[in-house]
């Protein structure tokens, strides 16, 4: 009894050394403890998270017994992948029907010193149909000697036939700040010195895979030197100085397009590529983000305590909408020009947009800008809208349900002879105060962060004399949203007058005093529609994620 616990001690150590999948390793861990291995396991997962190092040690967790005289030699041979009873096999060069029969004859031979003779496939999604099904044959009914272990990438690969037959277990991403620990551990052995940031940063651009991470730290290590900075990875990668990042996105933050140009072209002239600037941008975005939406202390921001508090101010001169709108853009142009001559201009174009991005950010997000001078990016025109308050605001709204009693006592108070007005349509009738139904609008509004801010922008002449209320947009360029949101509000109109109404929604000015509107009305949905089917409007809107404001005719031509 003693024997076999050590054995299954000795079998099971390198288990604990796993970094990110300690679910995983305990479950195969407890298998061999209680005798219940499966014949075949399937291990899924992006690339660089440990499937074919977990393949491994399970592999030699089951071969290498405490009797064999050659113990640590085998577990070295096998963590090598240089066993000669653990046969890795790569799937991508030996993906044919050939390999895979050469693979079922030599499985009913026995191991030569182990236990098992335990196959492991990497990349199995890469062999053919064929293969496949001859390998299915040996699975469905292996030698009791014999041991699957399957690695991929892309388990949507895998016939469900042999899926079936296996034990599947999924790899997850490590986390960012498991693989930084595993950096400080492997520097701590190596007795190397590194800033914070670097290791930090090092950890991030791993994006979940610690052997890519491990491998950007080989590289900086390799340079000999006791201690390693952040200058030292710039240069290696081939990185742009965070200086310029940090200017590039201040430009932005400021609307000046000639100096984020510049900052982009100086970057670009350093050896960054076009794609990679906007990655590095959409990560810096992102950061700002984070910060904004779930403040500077966010667990999510895995930073140094000194970036945290560049992050902290950079942050103050966004807001999260305006940073969703940046990061879409350029994800849409990174995109764009993979398949475009003309990339260059797509992304000029790209950064003077960001740097304009208070004429073409969301119009959600200029509706709700901060006041003028504030130096908070939310976007142009914002400050007036901010600045417009309802004066009906400060008193407090009423309840429909007290509109409604407000309706029934007019109703009661009416003399008992009057006969009802049967001609006239139930919608042209008034019988709640026009500043009170306001009211109402405004508070049940203000519940949805969408519509308060439209609403905010939009006056009338507070007649309910007819079936069509008219609403005055004094900004013409926020009327596509505010089209969007029409909808919404003549709900909460006809709610709080008890009867179906239509809004009508004028741009261009205010509500004169005698109750007639002035301007420009909107364009109706069927001219917005047909619109957007011509070809190159389309293709404008798909290039520039833009969207259509107005739609006017074209002036005839005198013969």
């Amino acid at each position: 009894m003693a024997y076999t616990v050590l054995a299954r001690r000795y079998r099971s150590q390198d288990f604990d050394e796993v970094i990110g999948q300690e679910a995983i390793a305990r479950t195969l861990k407890r298998a061999i403890e209680s005798d219940r291995v499966a014949h075949a396991y399937l291990f899924t997962g992006t690339r660089g998270v440990g499937k074919t190092s977990m393949a491994r040690i399970f592999a030699k967790a089951l071969n290498v017994t405490p009797e064999l005289t050659d113990a640590e030699a085998i577990g070295k041979a096998i963590m090598q992948g240089g066993d000669i009873d653990v046969i890795e096999i790569d799937g991508a060069s030996n993906r044919g029907v050939d390999e895979a029969r050469d693979l079922i004859a030599n499985s009913i031979y026995r191991p030569n010193r182990c236990p098992y003779k335990i196959y492991i496939i990497d990349e199995v999604h890469m062999l053919t149909r064929e293969a496949f099904n001859a390998l299915l044959k040996t699975m469905e009914e292996p030698p009791s000697h014999v041991k699957f272990i399957l690695c991929t990438t892309e388990p949507h690969k895998v016939p469900a036939t042999i899926q079936s037959r296996c034990q599947r277990f999924d790899f997850r991403m490590i986390p960012t700040k498991r693989i930084a620990e595993h950096l400080r551990d492997v520097l701590k052995r190596e007795k190397v010195k590194a800033d914070e940031r670097l290791v930090l940063q090092v950890a991030r651009l791993g994006h979940g895979s610690m052997r890519d991470a491990l491998s950007l730290l080989d590289r900086l290590l390799s340079e000999g030197e006791k201690t390693i900075t952040v200058e030292m990875l710039a240069e290696t990668l081939g990185l742009p100085d965070q200086a310029l990042v940090h200017q590039f996105v201040e430009a932005v933050a400021d609307g000046q397009p000639a100096a984020a140009l510049q900052q982009m072209n100086e970057m670009l002239n350093r050896g960054v590529s076009p794609d990679q600037f906007i990655e590095i941008v959409i990560d810096r975005l992102r950061l700002l983000m984070l910060a904004c939406a779930c403040g500077v202390e966010s667990e999510l921001l895995e930073l140094a305590d000194d970036e945290r508090q560049e992050i902290a101010a950079q942050a103050g001169r966004f807001d999260a909408p305006s940073l969703v709108y940046m990061i879409a853009l350029l994800e849409n142009v990174q995109r764009s020009i993979k398949s475009s001559v003309t990339g260059r201009a797509l992304l000029d174009a790209a950064v003077i947009r960001l740097a304009l991005s208070e004429k073409f950010a969301d119009a959600a997000a200029l509706l709700k800008g901060a006041p003028a001078g504030d130096g908070r990016l939310s976007g142009a025109g914002s400050a007036g809208a901010a600045q417009k308050k309802s004066p009906q605001r400060a008193e407090p709204a009423p309840k429909l349900s007290e509109l409604a009693a407000a309706t029934a006592a007019k109703s009661a108070a009416a003399p008992a002879s009057a006969e009802p007005e049967l001609s006239q349509p139930a919608a042209a009738r008034v019988d709640v105060d026009p500043e009170q139904v306001w009211r109402h609008v405004v508070e049940e509004a203000h519940r949805n962060a969408r519509l308060g801010p439209v609403v905010d922008a939009l006056s009338w002449d507070q007649r309910l004399d007819g079936p069509t209320i008219s609403l005055v947009l004094e900004d013409a360029s926020l009327l596509a949203y505010a089209r969007t949101c029409l909808g919404a509000v003549e709900k909460i109109f006809a709610a709080a007058l008890g009867r179906p109404v239509r809004l009508e929604l004028i741009a261009g000015a205010a509500a004169p005093a005698n109750g007639k509107t002035t301007g420009t009305a909107l364009p109706s949905s069927s001219e917005f529609a047909e619109a957007a089917q011509i070809p190159i409007v389309r293709k404008a809107m798909e290039l520039l994620d833009a969207r259509i404001v107005d739609v006017k005719p074209v002036p005839r031509r005198s013969k």
